[in-house]
């Protein structure tokens, strides 16, 4: 892997998180409020919608670049690496957004081979 392609991956660790009318978003492309907004309108018809979507983070491409082709989805590893990424989603939304309730959660699908994370605000 060359510096340039772990730069790209490395964004997904700390992602750029907006807040919008009280609801968290991963702004992967730095859309900005602007940005993510006119997404949203286009795409979604709610904010709640929108998050389920925009806010899937997949790793898989990651993990492949890093170690190659030949791991499995339910190797208890995979589960070590999204936890990594999973705290340093938490502490960066604590540290942003200290009032905002959310939850990460893993995200599967052993037929397409995606594995990744998502984030969703709560209440």
């Amino acid at each position: 892997m060359n510096l340039f392609r772990l730069a790209y991956w490395m964004q997904d660790v700390i992602p750029k998180i907006r807040e919008l009318d009280g609801y968290l978003f991963i702004d992967r492309f730095d859309l900005g409020e602007a940005g993510l907004r006119a997404k949203i309108a286009e795409r979604f018809t709610s904010l709640v919608e929108a998050q389920l979507w925009i806010n899937i983070v997949l790793l898989d491409g990651f993990i492949s670049e890093v170690v190659g082709d030949d791991w499995d989805l339910n190797d208890p590893l995979v589960d070590k690496i999204l936890s990594a990424f999973r705290v340093a989603w938490f502490y960066q939304i604590k540290a942003c957004f200290p009032e905002s309730k959310f939850a990460i959660d893993k995200v599967m699908d052993s037929e397409s081979g995606d594995v990744g994370l998502r984030l969703t605000s709560i209440g």
